[in-house]
């Protein structure tokens, strides 16, 4: 019996279990089995460390720095910037990101092997591109939302803001109280440059980094109006009520204009799905209705 034949169906299937596998390792809590004192101390990406990987978990975080250390230095700052936009989510690093982008390929290693062995050039193509996209599309969706939420929270965090200064609190501890109290992404990034700020930098510098640490429109346009409000002597609280101002509108216009984005996309998918699927319906409903045979008619068709 030649058992030759069935060598590419075991493969597949062996890489199908090795890919399910896989994904429920990168489902899996990294917390599950340490003490709550842990918890409360390691970060997400700190856990998996101490609690141990599993093999192709820890094969991914070898070959990690050894890859970063063979990308070109442009390719490794801009990995910095899009970490840095996503707002380090779980202390994610750039080894972290490229860690993720060597698991999948250890993962799809079989699948590859599989097209590469029968010429299947189009599904050789999706393991090379897919181990690099599926850790880059999550980044992206990351930095999107962090963006949304900036956008988002800066003119109520002005207003907020403006009254606590107004009541006679000074500009950087009302800043730190509004930024306890309001949470989300752009306390945090306020937290950071008043840390920097008592560590000794200058509140310009501190600004100007915190502009460089996010892509966010409003967060940089506020930044820039700040400055120049501070340099300018400028009072405050009317500087800050006037960039709350603006930004409702700037926040009001890029609203306006995603929601322009949207109506073709709208308009396309009723076009593609719901158009055919109505007609599709309408022609069998009177083709039915109609009490056609179409045995006879197909019928006379071959005689």
């Amino acid at each position: 019996m030649n058992l030759t034949i069935y060598l590419p169906g075991v493969a597949v299937a062996g890489a199908l279990l090795l890919a399910l596998h896989g994904y429920r390792l990168l489902r899996a809590d990294a917390a599950e089995g340490l003490g709550l004192e842990e918890l409360m101390v390691l970060r997400p990406e700190q856990r998996r460390a101490a609690r141990g990987e599993g093999p192709l978990g820890r094969l991914a975080t070898r070959l990690a720095p050894r890859v970063r250390r063979r990308l070109p230095h442009r390719a490794v700052e801009w990995l910095q910037a899009q970490v840095a936009y996503a707002g380090r989510p779980d202390g994610l690093s750039v080894d972290g990101v490229i860690r993720g982008v060597m698991l999948w390929v250890i993962l799809l290693a079989p699948a590859t092997l599989i097209c590469l062995a029968s010429a299947n050039v189009l599904g050789l193509v999706l393991c090379l591109v897919a181990p690099v996209v599926f850790p880059l599309s999550r980044l992206s969706r990351l930095r999107r939302l962090r963006t949304e939420a900036l956008d988002r929270d800066l003119p109520d965090f002005l207003d907020v803001l403006a009254v606590t200064v107004t009541a006679g609190v000074g500009f950087r501890p009302a800043l730190m109280r509004v930024s306890e109290r309001f949470g989300g992404p752009l306390a945090a990034e306020m937290q950071h440059a008043l840390g920097q700020v008592q560590h000794g930098a200058s509140l310009r510098a501190a600004f100007e980094q915190l502009r460089e640490r996010s892509d966010s429109e409003a967060l940089s346009q506020f930044v820039t109006a700040f400055l120049q409000s501070d340099e300018l002597g400028a009072p405050l609280v009317d500087a800050l009520n006037q960039i709350a101002i603006d930004q409702r509108r700037e926040h009001a216009q890029r609203m306006r204009r995603k929601a322009a984005r949207v109506a073709p996309r709208v308009t396309l998918v009723t076009t593609i799905v719901l158009v055919p699927a109505v007609l599709i319906i309408l022609i069998v409903g009177i083709v039915l209705g109609s009490g056609l045979d179409f045995g006879n008619l197909f019928g006379g068709f071959s005689g």
